[in-house]
């Protein structure tokens, strides 16, 4: 650019990108709006951390204060956090209450460089609401978009966990941004009341904002400017996100003006290192600010400061995070780990996305973790223990052979003959204790999705850890040396004995269940070892993203030439004449518009903030018509989603979960109508299920799957009727994806079993983190993991009695007789469990064979065992038979032969299971199919 073309502050010299009012920066802007203020700024009376001072902001509960460029705040001064925090005093515009507009002005929210934000109540309807207004002086090109572009990012987000923008407008030539108030103020509010909040609340107050962050997200919009002060507080102590003032779109679009190159905004002490160097920023900007937010939280602090704004980008872009615990006791150390992570330099070192920063602080949040089940401590502790001593095992088979391993210890007790197997303990035991004394799980516990805590919730330590393997450990080494010792021979062994040892190390391992005698539900499934240590295993808590729905394109008629209704732009007609959608030219929202036929909107139905139901925003007079502008959610109706009986279940739980709320939260407040029908559920684009006023023109016929045509109304008054609603609902989901946990709330939903509403939203609530669909990886190590360890197991035999200069085919021939082996010990294991209606692989890794009726009869079961393994017994029982007749044992080469074939079978009926991972050839014969338990 042309240096004489430059434009430059005259108030402190910093580069202009356009002229601004009255030639000055903002942050000049915002000196001399705090210089008319009457109250001096002597340094005793300025709060070092005031906001009104970092921040541009005149009380922390303004919903959009100004943001200074980084390089014109010069002269901030942060102090500890143990001085008490001055607020400075600030006087409306106005004489309240005022008269302005179609509002009543009634207090004043805050005050900031750009914008004044108010309480005030809408003359027409009487809502209370919160409006905000540019600054006057303040009406310059630049400022004027800066000011609207906030709306319409913010107008993007319609999330429970964000403040929501109504629409914006002009008043006495002012432009005005409508939104939601915040009863609670701001964290920051709650932080100058209270001081550092508790663990739990504050981990809850940042997942709150994870949620609002993660819808913003979804909806092309970075925020940027996270900060306690940014974040507000609704009754029952829910955090929703705000101030989108210094937001981005993810987007292509016009509104880059703030992200010129070189014009660095946002509050140093929570924007991350990229953002301060005026780097390219993404989501894991955001994530660096809420680690600082919930640092702040925590510790009633900032994670940086300095003696000016240039110290503290200095120290945030240099030093390293402080700890939490230098400024506080009790905090967990997981937790402190999470914010330093949050808090690193680069951003390729901080969490990938909100979802793994969710997963990562949930365990400390005030969700109660549910104890694990025998079932999943079973599968996850089979996984550890081969992860554990298997490695171990194979490479000392390979180094020094079994006969150092097995033979020397049954005859030969000296520490040099027991050095191996002394080996192999101890490799295992230190596996356990350092991935379970400090991250709390193994690979087996992280697959099942299982932690071991103590009772407090903290991670065991080493030694705790040490001390819960050691004594399971001891319980089963104490049955199977004395069995060796008695049942195998000092001297070379068969195949029996490789059998036979083989066996030992399957079945020992169950030995264990003695000590399950002490668990009960009452104490989480606790067993001795447990007891004994004070720990306990729990289900790793996880946040659950709920799958998007269809963005169906309606086929409407569009209008030639737009016309408006009110400051809507109308786009074409949903029902001609009734229903039109249209858009907010200023914010860019699409909307509703519904004429009114008869009363108006019940004042109920107007203040409903829920997003069960479309938000109602305004009422419009045309002519001789009143029409109700409503926000029109993308996505599109449930008939449009999929027939009856082919959407998958993970999905349809977050609907009726959603509609059951709404269903019960409408009946409370009085909007419920008399009768609604399926073409009045709407699925949104981020797979929400809420309520229209008025049924979507749908053509889609009757499905025959299902018992209620689309636009048949259907009573919901009563909890019967509102049972009958959500069970046609419920048809939708694909019944080969009902898990086995889900079908008995599905069958009281058939048969009206809820005594109250609220005792089926809780059940529907409680199956959302449930996980629910049977992925390839699961179900492939329900297929490979067992068989593959006993398989290598038994190679690693055969190859310790197999001359290593023998030829490929040999060893092939090894292979495939070992694999034999194998599948004839899984075989034995799983006719023997089908008669308790279970399979090896399936229990072990949380799975089920299951109807339609719930879990798989006996009969359904050995006929699926026999299916999958009489092909395996089958040929080995002729040639055994075959054998004995001849009084011969059964040449390599044809036992090999049998091998490979049976092996290929195998691989077939596994392949068909990868393919289809709830049902398989096998499972469709034997007339089930494979869900979670």
């Amino acid at each position: 650019m042309d240096r004489d073309r430059q434009h430059h502050c005259s108030g402190c010299g910093a580069t202009l990108d356009n002229a601004g009012a009255a030639g000055l920066c903002p942050a000049c802007l915002l000196s001399g709006a705090l210089k008319s203020d009457p109250m001096p700024h002597t340094p005793e009376s300025i709060d070092p951390l005031d906001p009104s001072i970092l921040e541009g902001e005149t009380d922390t509960r303004s919903l959009a204060p100004v943001k200074i460029p980084v390089e014109c705040k010069n002269d901030v001064a942060e102090a500890p956090a143990a001085q008490p925090r001055r607020r400075r005093r600030v006087r409306p515009a106005f004489d309240l209450p005022h008269e302005l507009g179609g509002y009543t002005l009634v207090s004043l929210l805050g005050q900031g460089g750009m914008g004044t934000v108010y309480e005030a109540v809408e003359q027409t309807t009487g809502r209370r609401l919160a409006l905000k207004l540019l600054e006057h002086g303040l009406e310059s090109p630049e400022l004027r978009n800066r000011f609207l572009r906030e709306g319409r990012l913010a107008a993007r987000v319609n999330h429970p966990a964000s403040v929501y923008v109504f629409g914006s407008e002009e008043i006495d030539g002012l432009p005005a941004i409508r939104m939601e108030i915040a009863p609670g103020g701001t964290l920051q509010d709650v932080l100058d009341r209270r001081g550092p909040l508790p663990v739990v609340e504050a981990v809850d107050a940042v997942l709150n904002m994870i949620d609002g962050l993660q819808a913003a997200l979804d909806r092309g919009v970075l925020h940027r400017d996270i900060k306690p002060s940014n974040c507000f507080v609704w009754p029952g102590g829910t955090v929703k996100v705000g101030d989108f003032g210094l937001s981005v779109s993810t987007q292509p679009s016009a509104d880059t003006f703030v992200t010129q190159t070189g014009k660095v905004m946002g509050t140093p002490a929570f924007a991350s290192p990229q953002q301060l160097r005026g780097d390219e920023v993404d989501a894991r900007s955001d994530i660096y600010s809420v680690g600082a937010t919930l640092f702040m939280l925590l510790t009633g602090r900032a994670p940086f400061q300095g003696d000016n704004a240039v110290q503290v980008v200095a120290h945030v872009i240099d030093a390293p995070p402080p700890a939490v615990s230098q400024f506080r006791d009790g905090v967990p150390a997981g937790l402190n780990r999470v914010i330093e992570r949050c808090l690193t330099k680069e951003p390729a070192g901080r969490y990938r996305d909100y979802a793994a920063l969710r997963d990562a602080l949930l365990p400390f949040g005030s969700a109660v973790p549910e104890p694990a089940t025998q079932a999943q401590r079973t599968a996850a502790g089979w996984i550890d223990y081969l992860t554990a001593f298997f490695p171990t095992y194979a490479a000392l088979m390979i180094v020094v052979g079994p006969e150092a391993i097995f033979l020397r210890p049954l005859y030969e007790f000296t520490l040099a003959a027991w050095a191996c197997p002394l080996l192999i303990l101890a490799m295992g035991c230190l596996y356990f204790a350092l991935v379970e004394g400090v991250w709390g799980a193994g690979l087996g516990k992280w697959v099942v999705r299982l932690q071991v805590v103590q009772r407090n919730g903290r991670m065991p330590g080493i030694s705790r850890a040490l001390l819960r393997i050691a004594i399971p450990i001891a319980i089963i080494e104490s049955f199977r040396i004395p069995l060796s010792i008695a049942v195998l021979p000092a001297g070379p062994w068969g195949p029996l004995d490789v059998l036979l040892f083989v066996g030992l190390a399957v079945f020992c391992p169950w030995v264990v269940a003695l000590l399950w005698v002490s668990a009960r539900r009452s104490n989480g499934f606790a067993t001795v070892w447990d007891l004994v240590t004070g720990t306990r295993v729990v289900a790793r808590t996880r946040g659950m993203r709920r799958p998007a729905g269809a963005d169906s394109t309606q086929t409407q008629r569009v209008h030639a030439a737009p016309t408006f209704r009110g400051p809507f732009r109308v786009a074409s007609d949903i029902v001609p004449g009734q229903w039109l959608t249209a858009d907010d030219p200023v914010l860019r929202r699409p909307v509703w518009l519904m004429r009114r036929n008869g009363d108006g909107l019940p004042e109920a139905r107007r203040t409903v903030a829920r997003t069960g139901r479309p938000r109602w925003l305004q009422e419009i007079q045309s002519e001789d018509e009143i029409w109700d502008a409503f926000e029109a959610a993308r996505g599109g109706p449930l008939t449009a989603q999929g027939a009856p009986g082919r959407v998958p279940w993970s999905t349809v739980r977050y609907w009726l979960h959603d509609l059951a709320e709404e269903l019960h939260s409408a009946k409370r407040d009085g909007t419920l109508p008399p009768a609604v029908c399926l073409d009045q559920v709407w699925i949104t684009d981020d797979g929400r299920a809420l309520l229209l006023d008025a049924p979507w023109p749908s053509h889609a016929p009757q499905d025959i799957a299902s018992n209620t045509a689309p636009g048949e109304p259907m009573p919901v008054q009563g909890l019967a009727a509102q049972q009958r609603f959500l069970q046609a609902i419920a048809e939708y989901a694909d019944p080969l994806t009902v898990p086995l946990h889900a079908q008995p709330a599905l069958q009281n939903l058939r048969c009206g079993s809820y005594e109250k509403l609220t005792y089926l939203a809780g059940t529907l609530r409680g199956l959302l983190s449930k996980p629910a669909d049977v992925t390839r990886g699961l179900r492939a190590a329900s297929l490979l993991v067992i068989p593959g360890y006993a398989w290598a197991a038994t190679l690693l035999g055969i190859a310790g009695n197999t001359d290593p200069s023998v030829g490929p085919g040999v060893w092939s021939g090894r292979i495939a007789i070992a694999g034999l082996v194998m599948m004839h010990i899984i075989a034995v294991f799983d006719l023997l469990l089908a008669f308790w209606q279970k399979s090896t692989g399936l229990t072990t890794f949380g799975l089920e064979a299951i109807t339609a009726h719930g879990r798989a009869s006996r009969r359904r079961m050995l006929a699926r065992g026999a299916i999958m393994w009489l092909p395996v017994l089958g040929p080995t029982g002729v040639l055994a038979a075959l054998a004995l007749t001849r009084g011969a044992w059964i040449g390599f080469e044809l036992a090999a032969l049998v091998g490979w074939i049976t092996l290929a079978g195998a691989a077939v009926l596994a392949a068909s299971a990868l393919a289809s991972p709830t049902r398989g050839v096998h499972d469709r014969l034997a007339g089930v199919w494979v869900g979670r338990r």
